[in-house]
């Protein structure tokens, strides 16, 4: 009797096309716990409507992702891999202008940010250390940008323009060096994107453009050039 033959390669195919639907499926979690957590913040939420609105059980959910906590830290990493992996003003503005499109996750960032100053929160750690890798970029970017004036040079990189001269004389005058000046650049860009969903959900035509407020505070705070 002869026995059925695997055509070669076969076995390799069906482990992608596993894949594959496992991805696509990993990708189905991670948009309707957005969805979820969104619309009642992560301690109001249960994995069990997350498991629903999919349409597996929670076990299988847990397959994917070991926890909620899991599964959280995995939605605002995936936050975060969409506004870029660059640091300083120039993934600042990137973040800001991306979350134009994304409102579910500027409301989940508005309302887990929130939650997550307590400590016992599973995203306080995440929060923690963003805020501080974000805070460390722009004031490194801060410190090595010139002081404004004729004597000024260029700096290069992709956002030279609006970097230079930032850190200027007035601003160090008035006690803005750059570690406080970088968290005041970060408290702005949370609170424009606060001020853009209530605007976005009251029905506001006109609405705010939150990377175009942003810059014009970045092209205010470097200052015209000292006439000394």
């Amino acid at each position: 009797m002869t026995g059925v033959t695997t055509p070669p390669g076969n076995d390799g195919g069906r482990a992608r096309g596993r894949y594959a639907k496992g991805e696509r499926r990993r990708a189905q979690i991670l948009a309707t716990a957005l969805e979820v957590f969104t619309e009642g913040g992560f301690h109001a939420s249960s994995t069990k409507e997350i498991a629903r609105r999919v349409g597996v059980t929670e076990p299988t959910l847990f397959h994917y992702f070991g926890s909620k906590q899991a599964l959280l830290a995995a939605v605002l990493a995936a936050r975060d891999e969409r506004a870029g992996t660059g640091t300083g003003t120039g993934r600042l503005l990137d973040a800001v202008a991306a979350n134009a499109a994304e409102p579910d996750l500027v409301r989940l960032h508005a309302v887990t940010s929130a939650e997550a100053t307590d400590p016992d929160h599973a995203a306080h750690d995440w929060f923690a250390r963003r805020y501080e890798r974000l805070r460390a970029g722009l004031a490194e970017e801060l410190a090595a940008a010139p002081t404004a004036g004729p004597a000024a040079a260029p700096v290069a990189g992709p956002i030279a323009e609006p970097a230079a001269g930032r850190a200027t004389e007035q601003e160090r005058a008035a006690g803005l060096g750059p570690e406080r000046l970088a968290r005041l650049l970060v408290a702005a860009a949370d609170g424009l994107q606060i001020q853009w969903l209530l605007d976005r959900e009251s029905g506001d035509p006109a609405g705010i453009d939150m990377a175009d407020d942003l810059r014009a505070l970045l092209d205010a705070l470097a200052g015209p050039p000292s006439r000394r």
